[in-house]
């Protein structure tokens, strides 16, 4: 008897604790129709040339990845890319009193697009004073996104994260979900 009322418990339990999302006239919003609406979200935006990306966790090409607690990231702004991220890795050329992490908002030099299976594969280089950078970015259509950076006087870096979206939804709780409201350059 006591394993019945543990298992209907937790089934019950596990029901309520699934998420639900609602439009905005109050009407529950099924998981497929939440897929498509990101997935039209990221096309749009990076149809846009405009988006931010935060990224949670960083992986160097020595040593283990480490999870990111800041708001770091990356910003593409029509034809500019800001870089505001950590940098941990081996360094062959380090400018007179410059030596702090993946720091710049620059021009692009160029920009390229190409579809993949779930998404889309973005290639840029762009450059500051001291050293060029060749970014490849891979968004998926769910917004999660990888960022391998690779500057010429540092070893490559790869990160992960999430493609901020600037559409709300509501959960079942009546909560919207948090949004950051952080900006590295002026959209």
């Amino acid at each position: 008897m006591k394993r019945l009322f543990l298992c209907l418990f937790s089934a019950l339990l596990m029901i309520g604790c699934a998420t639900t999302y609602y439009d905005s006239d109050g009407k529950p919003v099924s998981k497929e129709t939440m897929a498509q609406l990101k997935s039209a979200a990221v096309k749009a935006h990076l149809g846009e040339h405009r988006y931010r990306i935060f990224m949670d966790r960083m992986e160097p090409m020595r040593g283990p990845s480490i999870y990111l607690q800041d708001d770091w990231g990356i910003e593409v702004s029509g034809d500019s890319v800001g870089l505001f991220l950590p940098y941990v890795g081996r360094v062959y050329q380090i400018p007179y009193g410059r030596g702090g992490g993946l720091s710049l908002v620059s021009p692009l030099l160029s920009y390229k697009e190409e579809p993949m299976k779930g998404g889309r594969r973005i290639f840029m280089t762009t450059r500051n004073d001291y050293e060029s950078y060749q970014i490849v970015l891979e968004v998926f259509d769910n917004a999660t996104a990888s960022l391998l950076v690779n500057p010429s006087g540092k070893d490559a870096i790869r990160f992960t994260g999430v493609m901020e979206l600037n559409d709300s939804f509501t959960v079942k709780n009546g909560k919207p979900v948090k949004k950051r409201q952080v900006s590295f350059m002026n959209l």
